[in-house]
This record gives C-alpha cells, sequence and structure tokens, in this order.
C-alpha cells in the first residue's frame, strides 16, 4: 500500500523518503524488492526530487507534507497532512475524497486544539436564519428536505394514530383525542416548512414529493374526520439526479458582518458508505448519522464550502460524546482539484491554513513529546511556552506596524480579513524561534546540556511518519533507550483479538482504526467491541491492544507483535493494567484505574484485561505492520495470502508474507 503515483498534487508536494531512513531495522524497514514505499514511512523534505522544489524557498521553507489537489478518490483512510501552527491537534489533518455520482467530494478531518477554540469561535457569527438552497445531486430514497423536517415520519405518525385509537374505540365522528389532533398538526406544520423551503419555484424531484405527501395527508385528515382507518403511507422516494433543496445558515443581509454564519444543532457524523468488495469509500454529500450526544455548529462558508465543528464549550465531558469534542470537518462541494481549497478555508475559522513547513515540523515533534513524557509541567517548560506565546506577540505587533499603510481605506470586512492574515502571519512567523526556545526546555527537562546536545542523539528524530491515513511522530526517549525496552519486553507480545471477519476486513483496508476513524471510513456501526462506551471515555479515538505472553501461532484469530518495541517509538500512546474503555475523559477516569504513557511500565502489566492504546490507528501492511497474522483457519490463511497477491503485497514490516500468516 505504497503513495499512489496518480495522486495530482501542487508543486510544492514532497518524495517520502525510502524505508531504509528508519532509524530502527528490527523488521521496520521494508526489503528491497518491494516496489513501493509503505505509506508509514519517514517524510522528510530531504528526499524531496530537485526538481519538485519550489526553487524560490529555501529547503526549510518548503511544505513537509503534500497537499494533494484532489485525494485519490474512494480511499477509505485518505491522504495526510501536517498544517502549520499548533491550532490542530499535532498540527495533522487528513484529506478524503469520497467517491459520488456527482464527482469526487473532498472532506477535510481534524481534531481542533481546545486553546484555539475560541479563536475559532470568534469567527462564527451564531444565527437561526437558514436559506433553501437548489443543489443537484444523487438520491436514493428520500429528498433531503423532508428528511430534515421528517415529514413522511410525522404524516406516518398521525395515520397510526387514527388507526389506533378507531381501534381502542375512542375515536368517532366530531370526537377526535387530542393526541391524534396533536400529531395531525405537527404533520401540516411540517408539510408547511417544507413548501417554505422549497420556494416557489421547486425543481420536478421537490413538486413530485410536495403532490406525493399533500394526497397522504388530506387522506389522514379525511379518515380522522369520518372515523375511518387510514390505507398505507408510504413515504415518497426517488432514485437518480434529482434538483433538490437544503437548507444553508446564513446572516441577514443588512448586519455587515464579516463573520460566517454558523447554526447551532443537534450533533451528527458524517455517514460514508464503505464498499466490502472493492474497498472504496464513497458519500453523496448529504448523509449523516444521527441520534449523537452532543452538539455542533454547522457553518457556511460560502462558495459551496461547508463546516461542521463540534465545540468544547458547548458539548460537557460527563453528558456528551467525548472523542468528537473538537473534531472539524471542512466540506468541499462535488469535483476535483478542492485539495488545497479545504486547507486555505481553515483561514476563514480563524486557524493556521497553509502546509506546514520542514522549519515548523519540530515543534509538533516536540509538543508530542512534551505531552508523551509528561513534561508539560516542567518549570522549563511552561515558561518557554508563555515566551513563545510572547514572541507570537510581539510579532504580530511588528507585523502590524509594518503593513499599517495598507489598511488604509478598507472597510470593516476587508479590515478584519487585513487582521486575520496578520495574525496568521505571525503565527507562522514566530514558529521557528519557538521550535529553539522550547528545544532548550525539553532538554534541560530532560537531562540534555543542550537542546543541540539533546537534538544530536540518536532519538532525536523530528520527521513525522505515516500510518496508513494519520502521521505519528516518535518519542526521541525511547529510541534513546531501545535496548533497555527491549528487554523489558522480552518474552511478551501485544496483541489485537479480533473475529474471523474482522480480521479479513482489517486487513482488506489495510488498517486497524480506531471508531471515530472508522466512521469517516464508511465502516458500518457495531464493529467495536463498546463502540457506544468508548465514545464517552474517549477511547473511540484510539485503537486497543494488550501486552500479553508470546501467543502460539495456532490462536487465531489474532493481530500480534512480537517486537512490542516496533510500535512504543510512537508519541501517541498510553495504556492501563485494566480494563478502562481508554478512558481519557477527566469526568469518567476516577471510575477507572490509572493510565500511564511510560512504556517501562506498560510492559511490567500482567492483568489479562490490560490495555494499550493507540492514537487513531496502525497501518497493517507497513512498517508498522503485525510480526504475525493468527487466522481462524489455514482456509482464511489461504484467502487472505491470495487477497495479498492479487495486490501485489508480498512482505508486511520486512518479513514475507508466508512467514507472516499463521494458522
Amino acid at each position: 500500500m505504497g503513495t499512489n503515483a496518480k495522486t495530482a498534487h501542487t508543486s510544492y508536494s514532497i518524495t517520502p523518503s525510502t524505508a531504509e531512513a528508519e532509524p530502527e531495522p528490527l523488521e521496520a524497514a521494508l526489503p528491497t524488492e518491494v516496489p513501493a514505499p509503505a505509506p508509514d514511512e519517514e517524510v522528510s523534505v530531504d528526499a524531496q526530487a530537485p526538481a519538485e522544489m519550489d526553487s524560490s524557498e529555501e529547503p526549510s521553507a518548503q511544505p513537509l507534507t503534500p497537499i494533494p489537489d484532489t485525494p485519490d478518490v474512494g480511499k477509505p483512510f485518505g491522504e495526510p497532512i501536517l498544517v502549520g501552527g499548533t491550532d490542530l491537534h499535532a498540527s495533522s489533518a487528513t484529506l478524503v475524497s469520497y467517491a459520488s455520482a456527482e464527482g469526487p467530494r473532498t472532506v477535510l478531518h481534524t481534531l481542533v486544539s481546545e486553546e484555539a477554540e475560541e479563536k475559532l469561535l470568534d469567527a462564527i457569527n451564531v444565527t437561526k436564519e437558514t436559506a433553501p438552497v437548489q443543489v443537484e445531486q444523487v438520491v436514493h430514497g428520500r429528498l433531503p428536505v423532508d428528511e430534515q423536517h421528517e415529514l413522511a415520519d410525522k404524516i406516518i405518525a398521525a395515520a397510526k394514530s387514527v388507526n389506533h385509537h378507531l381501534k381502542a374505540g375512542d375515536l368517532s365522528v366530531g370526537n377526535l383525542p387530542s393526541t391524534t389532533e396533536q400529531k395531525i398538526s405537527d404533520a401540516k406544520a411540517a408539510m408547511a416548512a417544507v413548501s417554505k423551503d422549497v420556494g416557489d419555484s421547486p425543481g420536478p424531484a421537490d413538486s413530485a414529493m410536495l403532490a406525493h405527501y399533500a394526497a397522504k395527508l388530506a387522506d389522514v385528515e379525511a379518515a380522522a374526520a369520518a372515523a375511518k382507518n387510514v390505507g398505507h403511507v408510504n413515504p415518497y422516494l426517488h432514485e437518480g439526479v434529482a434538483t433538490v433543496t437544503v437548507t444553508i445558515p446564513v446572516l441577514a443581509s443588512d448586519t455587515g458582518d464579516h463573520r460566517v454564519a454558523g447554526l447551532l444543532r443537534d450533533a451528527t457524523r458524517i455517514k460514508p458508505t464503505l464498499d466490502s468488495e472493492t474497498g472504496q469509500a464513497s458519500w453523496n454529500g448529504m448523509a449523516r448519522w444521527e441520534k449523537v450526544a452532543g452538539k455542533e455548529y454547522v457553518i457556511n462558508l460560502g462558495d459551496g464550502f461547508q463546516a461542521v465543528y463540534r465545540p468544547y464549550s458547548v458539548n460537557s465531558p460527563e453528558t456528551t460524546e467525548f472523542s468528537l469534542r473538537g473534531r472539524l470537518e471542512i466540506i468541499a462541494p462535488a469535483g476535483g482539484g478542492h485539495g488545497p481549497d479545504v486547507v486555505k478555508r481553515l483561514g476563514q475559522l480563524n486557524l493556521a491554513n497553509r502546509p506546514m513547513t520542514h522549519a515548523e515540523g519540530e515543534y509538533g515533534y516536540l509538543a508530542a513529546n512534551v505531552k508523551a513524557q509528561n513534561l508539560a509541567g516542567k518549570t522549563e517548560v511552561q515558561a518557554a511556552i508563555a515566551t513563545g506565546d510572547q514572541l507570537e506577540e510581539m510579532t504580530r505587533q511588528e507585523l502590524f506596524h509594518e503593513r499599517a499603510h495598507l489598511a488604509v481605506g478598507l472597510d470593516d470586512a476587508q479590515l478584519a480579513r487585513f487582521a486575520k492574515d496578520i495574525q496568521l502571519d505571525a503565527h507562522t512567523q514566530a514558529l521557528p524561534t519557538r521550535v529553539k526556545v522550547l528545544r532548550e526546555a525539553v532538554a534541560k527537562a530532560t537531562g540534555h546540556q543542550t537542546g543541540e546536545v539533546l537534538a544530536a542523539t540518536a532519538g532525536y528524530d523530528p520527521a513525522p511518519r505515516r500510518s496508513g491515513g494519520w502521521l505519528t511522530w516518535n518519542r526521541f526517549d525511547v529510541g534513546n533507550s531501545m535496548p533497555k525496552l527491549t528487554t523489558a519486553f522480552k518474552g511478551k507480545a501485544l496483541v489485537h483479538a479480533t473475529s474471523a471477519s474482522g480480521l479479513k476486513a482489517m486487513l482488506a483496508n489495510g488498517v486497524l482504526a480506531s471508531t471515530e476513524r472508522r466512521t469517516l471510513m464508511g465502516v458500518s456501526r457495531g464493529v467495536g467491541m463498546s463502540e457506544d462506551q468508548d465514545k464517552f471515555t474517549g477511547g473511540a479515538s484510539s485503537v486497543f491492544l494488550r501486552v500479553l505472553g508470546t501467543p502460539p501461532s495456532h490462536d487465531g484469530p489474532k493481530l500480534v507483535w512480537d517486537q512490542p518495541e516496533r510500535l512504543m517509538h510512537r508519541a501517541d500512546y498510553y495504556g492501563a493494567n485494566a480494563d478502562t474503555y481508554g478512558v481519557v475523559n477527566p469526568s469518567k477516569a476516577g471510575k477507572y484505574a490509572s493510565s500511564t504513557r511510560d512504556p517501562f511500565k506498560i510492559a511490567q502489566f500482567t492483568n489479562p484485561a490490560n490495555e494499550v492504546m493507540f492514537g487513531d490507528g496502525i497501518d497493517l501492511l507497513g512498517a508498522e505492520g503485525p510480526s504475525r497474522i493468527l487466522c481462524e483457519s489455514k482456509k482464511q490463511r489461504d484467502e487472505i495470502h491470495a487477497m495479498f497477491t492479487a495486490k501485489g503485497i508480498t512482505h508486511i514490516a520486512g518479513k514475507p508474507i508466508d512467514d507472516v500468516l499463521k494458522a
């Protein structure tokens, strides 16, 4: 599952380094006979071909990850990117282009840092005003405006109420029970709302839908008045392309507000579908999972672009799905070439919106290590972060003075954009200096004399690595103590138990993905062991492994990492010596055993229900792939072997598949 050469990239795209750049060979380096590099490999600007670099920029100013014009259409786990600054968690996002009949639908998925939320919310003018917009799309079933107002549901409920009360004997001519009267009133109100939304010139599909429901509602009212049974009420269904009406939040035309319009509504999740045969993810631009515990803003970014954001401040950890808090989608209109556009649209939400440069990348690495090594409480680190904030403010003031003359004559909206650009530029320009300050502080906090001494150690490697549709950073403390960690894990393995069907599905997709990631890919609900609980604890953002004694090769279906240290170099894991549903929600943490990020403590786990959680997931076919794949039977082993052969997969984590697949 190497990089796809058919993806069109902008001029600043880079070529990933080869697997030989991996610092720890073990089983991590892919053999030279594999024709394409694995996706979970070091991303280094040094590996970029000269022809691909913009000669007008210094190498340190080159973007660290490619921004594809159109990510591979239908690729379920998408293309990971890094965005400059610290507004996004780990400075990362994923671009997914879902297949649809109207063309690719590109969506940026990311997690906004809680510290950046205040300025994001400042960009939103919360409104209750909406406006209908007619768009062409392929519809298989009910029209969007029908589903939005639940028109079919309310007419059906009214019909059922009539029939129920007739059978109960308390509905007669001139005597309509109050519950039935209310349901008919609700249906009529929904009918009026739909009629208002579609407007005076509805498209053919909307017109047919209105006529269908008008007749059904008339039947219900007539039956209620005559005390007769209502015949079957079926929803209006459409198959094929239709001009349909959708509503979007808008601002009143006379406000002069430069902000974007946002409407607060019940939370949803995007609902793509994943073809089990082809592995292609598709989405019609409308389908969403409902009945999600929480709230979200749907935001009109203009020109057909939309955002959906689930704010920390509105969603209490005690009552809402913790793993959804802070998640943001930027949704492009159907069509290719929108990869760079959805990144730029982050700026409309006051978020950094430029690809991360090579010079900036080290900050993300250091920030990941601060969290992984529990350094945030260190005095030196706290002082460095405060100094960094001051440096950014000084840079902002300098830029304002340099550009003040450009603000003359601008109207309010233009001034707002002018100020926003300065804020984003200051954030970006100050970051390289902030890196140096933070590196010095981290060095002192970890017992190194200077930042230069730390950077010269064997384990210090500030290049991100791709793993599926996400990027990971390495821990330098683990890299600097790998032989000791190998000894600590002697005789133990990291294991993920699954079902026969689950094993086949994971290997077909190539990733072991978290609950939240599976949703974005289009995997159906109910695949995981405790999906609902994990959403409230926060464990739904991670995948779960266990530290166990090395299992025999006939004990499947399982994924086994016989050298756990190959995963423990990552900076995004935590573990508990008990079953805790991967809890990170502070309002739930007191109910469970405490967790740790210390790999040496994790190596000593003995409870058979222990958990080790890795963020987002693990690429199963690249350098992080398992040492052994234990199949349920020889028949399943042969099926998976044939599937790998058909896809040209000959090795996993440097081992021939014949040595990896066991039964």
